[in-house]
């Protein structure tokens, strides 16, 4: 867990206008002079526009995509430096959820670039930031939860490093104690759309937020319990009331108390008591 995110800081605005033209301009600089073509504007005009031919444009573009990806990657690695986290720079890097690989671990080894012959990758960055240490790191990813197993190089006592510890330790503890949660609420989920419900919202959160192809009442109940309102307009509601009476009037024993049957549910599925 990060203890410096700069990914709490405004984001900067991309001049994309400005990038365009300098795309633009790399790519036809990186095109030999005789795959160049001219673009006129009508076929009958004396004036057109300089432009390379389609496979020599193709290739170009990609070389330069491909350098513009390393230096994002070199960019990520002054980001780990300055203390954002592998979770954040996922995110960073636009990252999509999948169940070949944890996002973190996959942004990672996108920055870190291909694994040596004995199979291990690394990054190095300085430590930085306001708690930082000043030395250099190597950092063999996020596969190890205890920070201190994956990164090397921290001078000792390293204010840094013993906040991502402590931030590990409470980590594990919210996660110990709402798993008790869970385990107290689920003994109290007694109906069965109930009990379906917490096993809906448990898929959603191991698969990135995605929903399966649930009936309406199903996905309204799911939403309601991970408070999605994006995924309530989506179905087409626009009130957390106006969904728990759809939800109730649907099911074949409506509780008594539907808001409090939705805590319930919510703390058994996700260990969060309201």
């Amino acid at each position: 867990m990060s203890t410096n995110s700069s990914t709490t800081e405004p984001k900067t605005t991309v001049d994309m206008s400005t990038v365009r033209q300098l795309v633009d301009r790399a790519v036809k600089a990186a095109v030999p002079a005789d795959q160049m073509t001219t673009r006129k504007i009508r076929p009958e005009s004396d004036y057109g526009f300089p432009e390379p031919r389609p496979l020599a444009g193709l290739q170009a573009a990609l070389s330069v995509a491909r350098l513009a990806q390393d230096q994002a990657h070199t960019f990520a690695k002054g980001l780990r430096g300055e203390g954002s986290s592998w979770d954040e720079i996922a995110d960073l890097l636009e990252i999509e959820w999948s169940e070949d690989y944890a996002r973190r671990e996959r942004a990672f080894e996108l920055v870190a670039g291909p694994a040596s012959r004995y199979g291990d990758r690394y990054v190095f960055w300085t430590c930085g930031g306001p708690r930082g240490c000043g030395e250099r790191v190597s950092d063999r990813g996020p596969y190890n939860g205890y920070p201190s197993d994956n990164e090397d190089g921290h001078a000792e006592g390293c204010r840094r490093l013993a906040a991502e510890v402590e931030a590990h330790h409470q980590q594990q503890d919210e996660w110990e104690r709402r798993a008790e949660v869970m385990d107290q609420a689920l003994r109290l989920v007694t109906d069965t759309f109930g009990k379906e419900t917490v096993q809906r919202v448990r898929y959603v959160q191991s698969h990135g937020g995605r929903y399966q192809a649930w009936s309406t009442s199903e996905a309204l109940a799911v939403a309601l319990v991970l408070r999605d309102d994006e995924q309530l307009a989506a179905v087409g509601y626009a009130s957390h009331q106006e969904a728990m009476r759809r939800i109730v009037s649907g099911m074949s024993t409506p509780p008594r108390d539907p808001a409090g049957w939705l805590a319930t549910v919510r703390a058994a599925a996700t260990g969060l008591r309201d």
